[in-house]
């Protein structure tokens, strides 16, 4: 079957553009939300993944490729797909239904299916819509490839594909999450040449500074911080990939793309310490020559384990601080405290450079909670920092939370809004249109600070 897998960008055609180039300084200094711009690595596992079936499979990255809608339909008229799978987050499920109304004005007899975080947590809304027939939930490997050999049967047992959503005469079937992937190693290496990789790269080497490409390892994440919705995708049990696989990844990266950094976009890398000590040590054994970047909470900063991660390559350790409010590290259920923050970031800085995630109008926050969270983040002298606004997102505990006070209402977000860059109303005491001036006060500062320290 000719497949088509779609990755919708946040914003559509030049304004894309015209954001990047705005705040191509907030950038440089680590602003990772207000041009999202990482390479779309779930639908190249899956590319990779089906392509091994047979399939001719086609990744189109509307993002890299700054594509606009009437480009888009060009491209689809053009292309003729038996099979068109979009993936949708939250913020991006406008351009995603979009991009599915596009798809059946032009590939009529196209079987449309949605997948990804949002149609997993809210299948119900995704397969109403009339231009989508099917909505996976869940991991998509496995039930893609089993939703293929359904289609390619004339649709017998459709009901039994899993996570598989979809309407009937009766209603609407919708079906448990797809079963997560316990072998890792199993599944394909990411198709990293289906997409436009070297646009990634650029972006890399200005958000970053090396010449380097995103990778995820691993799934899951056994924490509770309560604005994340990880647990209702990919599941508490934190599985990974065995270090010599990800050692070969790394390696056909370089060889392939002539990358000298990789950044591990795993919610946590050193969860395992038997398995980084392993990574570590296949990394050095096999002369992988990379620089390598990881996130880790502040709670898992071990120092002997940094001086051994540095030997490997490791040259700067991402972490998730958030703030610098007592009160909103417990509304987080970070489980750190203020104190615990300045020591770690003290200790990490010893050895890597530091870079700092940050967010601001956590629910509950008034200025005060917000300047605190400043004054910490100028204190702890980090090498790059990244700031959102909160953003309402769906199976999280803190949105569930959110619904049972009132302040907003079960999937019925405005998703311009929830791209972390944008003021939420209702969420905190601080009114939207001050939250925001904080907000680019605040990015404004540490790009100024950046610049001046180059």
């Amino acid at each position: 079957m000719k497949i088509l897998f779609i990755n919708p960008t946040f914003f559509d055609g030049d304004a894309f553009k015209n954001r990047y180039a705005d705040y191509v300084n907030w950038i440089r200094g680590g602003n990772l939300y207000v041009a999202p711009f990482e390479p779309p690595l779930g639908l190249a596992y899956l590319t990779a993944y089906v392509k091994r079936l047979g399939h001719d499979v086609t990744l189109l990255d509307m993002q890299a490729l700054m594509m606009d809608s009437e480009e888009l339909a060009r491209r689809l008229k053009s292309e003729k797909p038996d099979v068109i799978g979009i993936t949708a987050m939250t913020p991006t499920l406008p351009a995603a239904l979009r991009a599915a109304d596009i798809a059946r004005a032009q590939v009529p007899a196209s079987t449309i299916v949605l997948g990804g975080v949002h149609p997993t947590l809210d299948p119900e809304t995704v397969i109403a819509h009339p231009s989508v027939d099917f909505v996976i939930r869940g991991e998509g490997e496995e039930a893609f490839s089993q939703l293929l050999r359904a289609l390619q049967s004339g649709g017998e047992g459709l009901g039994q594909v899993q996570g598989l959503c979809f309407r009937t005469g009766g209603g609407i079937h919708i079906s448990e999450k797809a079963q997560l992937a316990e072998n890792l190693d199993s599944i394909p290496g990411a198709d990293y040449g289906a997409f436009p990789v070297e646009r990634y790269i650029e972006h890399n080497s200005l958000l970053r500074t090396v010449r380097g490409i995103s990778m995820i390892v691993s799934r899951g994440c056994p924490y509770n911080c309560s604005f994340c919705a990880v647990q209702q995708t990919m599941g508490r049990k934190w599985r990974f990939k065995s270090p010599a696989k990800v050692v070969d990844e790394v390696i056909r990266l370089r060889d392939d793309h002539g990358i000298e950094g990789v950044w591990f976009k795993d919610s946590i890398f050193n969860l395992k310490p038997a398995w980084t000590k392993e990574f570590c040590r296949l990394m050095i054994e096999r002369k992988a020559g990379i620089e390598w970047q990881a996130l880790t909470r502040i709670n898992l900063l071990d120092e002997d384990e940094l001086i051994m991660m540095k030997a490997a390559g490791l040259t700067q350790i991402d972490l998730g601080i958030e703030s610098g409010s007592p009160k909103s590290l417990v509304r987080l259920n970070k489980k750190i405290t203020v104190d615990q923050i300045k020591e770690k970031v003290a200790l990490a800085k010893r050895h890597l450079r530091v870079f700092g995630f940050f967010m601001i109008g956590i629910p509950g926050e008034d200025e005060d909670d917000v300047r605190q969270t400043f004054d910490l983040a100028k204190s702890l002298e980090l090498d790059r920092w990244s700031w959102s606004i909160y953003s309402p997102l769906p199976g999280s505990p803190l949105y569930d939370e959110l619904i049972a006070e009132g302040r907003i209402k079960p999937f019925a977000l405005e998703h311009t809004r929830v791209h972390f860059t944008e003021a939420y109303d209702g969420i905190c005491a601080i009114p939207p249109a001050r939250l925001k001036e904080l907000y680019g006060e605040i990015n404004e500062h540490f790009a100024t600070r950046r610049l001046a320290a180059a």
